[in-house]
């Protein structure tokens, strides 16, 4: 399948962008003190979530006042994207001692943008916490290392494909592009000179499944 593979595993791979809160313990003036904290993990792919950042924010903490005993808080985690809260991302979470939680979010965040998970937390005493913000990750799945990897072993493919496959199978397909007028319409199509093309409604960019020489004449 020349390229096409190859193509087919750049082209799915997702970028994912994640991030929690320190699990450091957060102590404000009154002697109130957070442990753990907000989290989110999205994932962003073209065709899978339309180019958007989809996926969890939640809250897994505990809460205790200045004596060390449980003490309850609420807990509200959102997303900043280049300085601004991101529509729909903002979830609180509350509860005595123990607060947990998450929510479905999805936003607009290109490659470029700087992504902030942030919490606030306000306490049974009304003291408050705002806008702890550290920065996300981002990370390709598969890691591009293994992307690298998978090309290398795809173009050592189809070079021997090129070599020894195609003088015996393209002959073949423009062979059976005559007997059948070009295949079967809206399900497959053998063209002229052998490349091969099946329905895409999903726009995966799978085609050509098979490309004879010419090469690349698409």
């Amino acid at each position: 399948m020349k390229k096409t593979m190859k193509g087919m595993i750049v082209g799915a791979s997702v970028l994912a962008i994640l991030g929690a809160v320190s699990p450091a313990a957060s102590a404000n003036s009154a002697g109130d003190t957070i442990h753990g904290g907000c989290f989110f993990n999205t994932d962003e792919n073209a065709v899978a979530t339309n180019g958007q950042n989809q996926g969890v924010i939640g809250d897994l903490s505990a809460t205790t006042d200045a004596s060390g005993a449980p003490t309850g808080a609420t807990v509200t985690c959102f997303i900043k994207v280049n300085g601004t809260e991101a529509p729909l991302t903002r979830h609180s979470y509350s509860g005595t001692g123990v607060q947990a939680g998450s929510d479905q979010i999805l936003f607009t965040a290109d490659s470029n943008a700087t992504v902030l998970l942030c919490e606030d937390v306000t306490y049974a005493d009304s003291t408050t916490e705002t806008e702890i913000c550290p920065a996300a990750t981002s990370q390709d799945i598969p890691p591009q290392a293994v992307i690298d990897e998978l090309n290398s072993i795809f173009d050592t493919l189809n070079a021997l494909e090129i070599s020894t496959v195609d003088p015996v199978v393209c002959p073949v397909l423009v062979t059976l592009h005559g007997l059948t007028g070009g295949g079967v319409p809206g399900v497959l199509e053998i063209r002229a000179d052998g490349d091969v093309y099946v329905a895409d409604p999903l726009g995966l960019g799978i085609n050509p499944v098979y490309d004879c020489p010419p090469y690349g004449n698409f």
